[in-house]
């Protein structure tokens, strides 16, 4: 063995503490991109045995799913780690000054001492790049049985699903991702090596030989403010002013620290917004069972007028509806809702008079032209559209206009009643130029709407007929045997509709029967999969970085026994050391917070602003993760210094002195 790997094999094993967490950083970063390396090649085999090899006419849109968040989460990985690392290499090259100055006074070149450090990082990779592997692969399974428990309840589901699939992810061992991740590893340790080597290399021997090759020669006054000695007394001002001295050795900690604190209100503010949007998923009838029909449509621009428009292959007359609605019915005599909507073929104008003063308000929030609103023509069953005749006041046969509409109002849902009781006619328009004039006969407020037509995000103008020729037709059941009652209305679907093909919409049409709970848990699926994950990488991002703040403020106070003891003996007690460490401690508490704290509130902030312009999710600020960030980060600098305070508790005052070394 070269003479420059023994002797970083020697301080390896002569800085044990140190080593341990080097190698735990090193590990676990070596485990994350193990992880998602593995993810990324077994996602590949579930896609390649679902949909081909060549993935199909989606091939890229597929491979960009993959590899996308692959590539960032590397690169947050391989950031972090480097940052981490290299302070380790950084401080364990500082310590050895005096070395390196005694072995180029013998004759050592900086390329000996440069090899030295490297070495190092060397030994530090073989130790931790194959327990990092090991441990990537058992995050992989881990990872892959929770993927597999949602999508399990995903297909359990099928059936509420336009196709029946069955999606499974199965561990591949994949040789590729295996070298991939262990050189991608292997170069983030010598890269993080390498700076602290070089600049080791090139210090002064006989600076280097008085172990200050790493101080400034020039004169420095390092100043606290008074108000911090007065408040904190003469060990808060010595501990201010340590922290001013040291700042290259706290910096690492303040950037682990900081990023913990930026990621943890960052998870928890999507956490609170993900909930929020499981709420609004929710569908609020007293049906337990939806069965609904739908047509394939063509979207293009029509040749006579140049308007965009919809063709529906297969649409539903409401006579066919009210068929399947008698047939439902006829199971157990239990209430069925049915009701028929096409909200793409026409469109209306609505004069100024006609519109209220808050419909005006959120047609220039939406920028909508009163000159052109869509218009949803609704169709129901014949029981139900008497029901609402009556609640309006018309005989059978008229033309209802429901008076509720409610939009997106910079992130919170604001209902609105539209329209004046002057509005009795409209000209409906259709893409090709037709139109035709109709009669409004009555109008119902949301307040006597049946809750089945309530929606969020619905036309501006919404018209009940009494017949109509639709795109689709839904029915809401409330059945007491919800099983029996799913298979009862498949077949009934399956005899109106024989021609429906197992591949979605091959037929011109769908159909489906489920449990209207299952269909909003199949929504929520997806967003609870992302967030277990999201939740699972960052708490294994943060524990790369607490590897980074044990190993630096371990490393810092025992460097500082020389110090520490000189203090002793001109008086300062026990108590006093232990409370101007703890003063350290808060003071990097605080500048990690101060930094953490309000990046991680805009980046929340940030990443709302899109979100609640699809939905209305108002932005909140994320106190409760502010408070437990503030305990956890003082908890955890605390923590580790008295712990390492512990360790010198028991060396000799003198022999410290003498000793001028830290470990």
């Amino acid at each position: 063995m070269k003479i420059t790997a023994k002797m970083a094999y020697s301080q390896l094993k002569v800085n044990r503490s140190r080593t341990l967490w080097a190698t735990a950083a090193i590990a676990l970063s070596t485990a994350l991109t193990t992880t998602v390396c593995s993810f990324v090649a077994s996602g590949n085999a579930m896609i390649v045995g679902f949909l081909g090899a060549d993935y199909g006419e989606y091939g890229s849109a597929y491979m960009g799913m993959l590899l996308v968040p692959a590539i960032l989460f590397g690169i947050i990985i391989v950031t972090m780690s480097v940052i981490v690392i290299s302070n380790v290499f950084r401080i364990s090259a500082g310590e050895r000054i005096s070395q390196f100055g005694i072995l180029k006074c013998v004759g050592a070149t900086e390329k000996q001492i440069m090899e030295s450090v490297l070495y190092e990082g060397i030994f530090l990779s073989a130790a931790g790049i194959p327990v990092g592997l090991v441990l990537g692969f058992g995050f992989t399974v881990a990872g892959i049985g929770i993927a597999n428990h949602f999508l399990d309840e995903l297909n359990a589901l099928a059936h509420i699903m336009l196709t029946e699939i069955h999606l499974h992810v199965t561990f591949v061992l994949s040789w590729q991702a295996l070298l991939f991740s262990c050189m991608i590893s292997f170069l983030a340790v010598m890269y993080s090596a390498r700076r602290p080597a070089r600049k080791a290399s090139r210090i002064v021997a006989a600076e280097s030989a008085r172990g200050s090759g790493n101080i400034t020669v020039k004169r420095v006054n390092r100043r606290t403010g008074e108000w911090v000695q007065r408040i904190f007394g003469a060990e808060g001002a010595l501990a201010a002013k340590n922290i001013k001295r040291n700042h290259q050795n706290f910096r690492a900690t303040f950037i682990a620290l900081s990023a913990g604190v930026i990621l943890f209100i960052t998870l928890g503010s999507l956490s609170s917004q993900a909930a929020r949007l499981e709420e609004l998923m929710q569908v609020n009838v007293k049906e337990t069972v939806l069965a609904d029909y739908v047509s394939a449509r063509q979207k293009g621009v029509n040749e006579k007028t140049g308007e965009q428009e919809s063709i529906y292959l297969r649409p539903i007359e409401s006579e066919r509806g009210e068929v399947i609605t008698e047939k439902l019915k006829a199971y157990d005599g239990n209430g069925v809702f049915g009701v028929g909507i096409d909200s793409e073929t026409y469109q209306s104008a609505v004069s100024n008079e006609d519109l209220t003063s808050e419909m005006k308000e959120a047609l220039t929030y939406e920028k909508l032209s009163a000159e052109e609103l869509p218009v949803e023509i609704t169709t129901l069953d014949h029981e139900n559209y008497q029901k609402l005749c009556e609640k309006a006041g018309v005989d059978s046969g008229s033309i209802i206009l429901l008076n509720q509409y409610s939009y997106n109002k910079d992130g919170e849902e604001t209902p609105v009643t539209p329209y004046r009781s002057s509005l009795n006619h409209l000209v409906l328009t259709k893409a090709d130029g037709s139109s035709q004039e109709i009669s409004i006969d009555g109008i119902v407020e949301s307040k006597e709407m049946p809750e089945e037509l309530i929606h969020f995000n619905v036309s501006t103008i919404r018209l009940v007929l009494p017949e109509a020729i639709v795109r689709g037709y839904s029915w809401y059941c409330a059945p007491e045997d919800v099983d029996g009652f799913i298979a009862y209305a498949n077949d009934v679907l399956k005899q109106e509709f024989p021609e429906e093909n197992a591949s979605y919409m091959e037929a011109g049409f769908s159909t489906r029967v489920y449990r209207i709970d299952d269909y909003v848990k199949v929504m929520n699926i997806s967003i609870v999969l992302i967030l277990v994950f999201m939740y699972s990488f960052v708490a294994i991002l943060m524990l790369i970085g607490f590897t980074n703040v044990v190993s630096t403020m371990t490393t810092n106070v025992l460097m500082r026994s020389q110090e520490f003891a000189v203090l002793q003996s001109v008086g300062m007690t026990p108590e006093g050391l232990r409370k101007m460490l703890n003063f350290e401690s808060l003071l990097c508490s605080a500048k990690s917070l101060a930094i953490g704290v309000p990046i991680g509130i805009v980046l929340t902030w940030l990443m709302n602003q899109p979100i609640r312009k699809m939905y209305p999710i108002q932005y909140e600020l994320p106190w409760l993760m502010v408070l437990l960030c503030m305990i956890g980060v003082f908890a955890i600098t605390c923590g580790i210094t008295n712990l390492a305070l512990r360790r010198l508790s028991s060396r000799n005052i003198i022999e410290s002195i003498r000793s001028g070394r830290g470990m």
